[in-house]
């Protein structure tokens, strides 16, 4: 992302208006458009002060193809522990309870939307003894993070109430899919994942009696 690129972001999700970043400058508004152009680039005191305004190293700022557009906004005003924290509670609040489920957005897909002021969360899949889904978040219609998922039922021992229940008990420390263990009865869950929450892969699987009924692989990560 090139230096105009960013300065936009920044400056529309601050809701400043050209006029309004300018005058905390003490420059012109023309100057604000010609640097939003890439007709010219400010000087180092005019690239501290945006730093202050924006809260955004100077390094970050200026940096061209820098992978700094979730990073922007996950600095303070969007920190990643607040998008772990959106993504648990959105779980909680979609297909592992069966609410905030919506009108399909494709051809026999089942599709989930949770919604916390700028932050959006959708769950959509296809199938059902097999299945495929992508997850994302978006924070003001930007997406931040996604995964895509695929499993199956092995047998006819599969419960999927236990697989909700399992699913429900997702923590902010691995909010992709369930804890790493959780048992009930006979069923016992399992996730496994490598990575952390900016990259990682993974897989979950229920075992009934010993025996696994039920398998889903998935991966993901920051998006930018």
């Amino acid at each position: 992302m090139e230096f105009r690129e960013k300065l936009q972001l920044l400056r529309t999700n601050m809701k400043l208006s050209q006029e309004e970043l300018a005058n905390k400058l003490d420059i012109s508004r023309q100057s604000i458009t010609k640097w939003e152009n890439g007709q010219s680039f400010p000087d180092i005191q005019n690239l501290i002060q945006l730093s202050e305004i924006f809260r955004v190293s100077i390094d970050r700022l200026v940096k061209e193809n820098d992978t700094c557009m979730v990073s922007l906004f996950c600095d303070e005003n969007y920190p990643k522990q607040d998008i772990r924290t959106f993504l648990v509670r959105a779980k909680n609040n979609t297909y592992a309870v069966g609410e905030n489920e919506v009108l399909p957005s494709k051809p026999n897909s089942h599709d989930f939307h949770y919604v916390e002021d700028d932050y959006l969360y959708i769950d959509s899949y296809f199938g059902n003894q097999k299945f495929i889904g992508e997850e994302g978040v978006w924070i003001k219609n930007n997406t931040v993070w996604a995964m895509n998922y695929y499993g199956q039922s092995l047998n006819e021992n599969f419960n999927i109430t236990f697989l909700k229940e399992a699913l429900s008990h997702v923590s902010v420390s691995m909010p992709f899919r369930g804890p790493e263990f959780y048992q009930k009865g006979d069923y016992m869950y399992q996730c496994q994942v490598q990575g952390d929450f900016e990259c990682f892969t993974g897989e979950e699987t229920i075992y009934c009696k010993q025996q696994k009924v039920y398998t889903c692989t998935f991966h993901g990560g920051i998006v930018l």
